[in-house]
């Protein structure tokens, strides 16, 4: 009996020894060492990168201006005679639009002629006397020929530009004097708009600009068009407006039929494929460090760091020329609180991209509400 009670102290004592053994012992293991501190795995998202098509579309709104928009005045201004035309009167290049003071300009071109036809009769008197009359006076009546020429000239020239007439075919905008008025010199009286073809200006951020260039075709949409236009690439501002940064570029569009009209507001679409077949990848899943640019991808569970070449950017999207393969499995949400070497904890995997998005199997299909 004495036996069987020391036996069962002794398990007792043994007992209480280990369950109030001191807490730094229990981090020791058999032979006294530390026991290894647990690791911390990082929640991400991942995707299976596969090759994909680059497609850059642009939207971008311009203002519908005439080919060629002029302001017509009388240069030396005066009394405002006639008016031959008005607002919405289709012109044809050198049309007589209006007359500003030309009976005053003829009068003085008639003054003109009559002293030119003085000076050459005096000159030729004087050439008949030969000898005797001195050379001096011969070279003077000379002269007056020159200048009387001169001035004929000159009052021709003033009669011409007393009338305005239409620098090229046209509609007419705007009339902007009556008959009996007094016009300003250089005020413009007319105003005159070539409206086939009619160009739309745009306003392109730097980063869309290289992909315009002249001759390539856009869709042109406008709210007077039930359908979209085709118009052509014109031209495009070697240099941006140091204000805003942005670079003109025109569109030139066919217009017939006269439905476009100056300032109305188009949309101008422009698609290009930028590549095929490569990989693109939404430029937020890149991460950008003091080393460069690159991404994390996961290899067997750890998170490995590795830096990108880049090629053409389209739109919020980017090509990968260098440093990613197909196949790769890249860290696309999380990737932001990665450390080369850190472990991963895979919660989701998709696949990239489709129309510069990931894609994950549990996603609705666009155009589909979540249930």
């Amino acid at each position: 009996m004495k036996t069987l009670l020391l036996l069962a102290s002794w398990l007792a004592l043994a007992a209480c020894d280990r369950a109030g053994a001191a807490p730094g012992d229990s981090s020791r293991g058999a032979q006294g060492a530390p026991a290894a501190a647990p690791v911390t795995a990082t929640r991400v998202e991942v995707a299976v990168l596969a090759p994909s098509d680059a497609r850059l579309e642009l939207i971008l709104p311009g203002e519908v201006e005439g080919q060629r928009d002029a302001l017509l005045a009388a240069a030396l201004g005066g009394y405002v005679e006639h008016v031959a035309v008005a607002a919405g009167q289709r012109v044809r290049a050198g049309q007589v639009l209006a007359r500003i003071d030309s009976a005053a300009h003829s009068v003085r071109r008639d003054q003109a002629v009559a002293e030119l036809r003085q000076a050459e009769a005096d000159l030729a008197r004087s050439r008949a006397l030969g000898r005797a009359l001195p050379a001096a006076q011969v070279e003077a009546n000379q002269t007056r020929v020159t200048l009387a020429q001169t001035g004929l000239r000159a009052a021709e020239l003033e009669v011409a530009r007393s009338f305005i007439r239409a620098p090229f075919s046209g509609v007419v905008a705007d009339v902007d004097a009556e008959v009996g008025e007094v016009a300003p010199p250089g005020a413009p009286i007319i105003r005159l708009v070539e409206l086939d073809p009619v160009k739309i200006t745009l306003a392109v951020p730097d980063r869309d600009i290289i992909v315009l260039r002249p001759g390539m075709a856009v869709a042109v949409e406008v709210a007077a068009q039930p359908t979209a236009l085709t118009g052509t690439v014109s031209r495009v501002s070697p240099t941006g407006d140091l204000r805003t940064r942005a670079f003109e570029a025109e569109v030139e569009v066919p217009n017939s039929d006269g439905r476009l009209l100056p300032g109305m507001i188009a949309s101008v679409r422009v698609a290009q494929a930028v590549a095929q077949g490569t990989l693109v990848v939404p430029q937020d899943l890149l991460v950008t460090r003091r080393d460069g640019i690159g991404a994390f991808v996961d290899e067997r569970g750890v998170a490995r760091w590795r830096p990108l070449e880049l090629g053409q950017i389209v739109g919020s999207q980017v090509v990968v020329a260098r440093g990613l393969a197909v196949g790769d499995r890249m860290v696309v949400v999380g990737h932001r609180d990665l450390a080369d070497g850190d472990v991963l904890l895979v919660a989701r995997q998709g696949s990239c991209c489709r129309d510069g998005r990931v894609v994950f199997p549990d996603a609705p299909s666009p155009g589909v509400p979540p249930r």
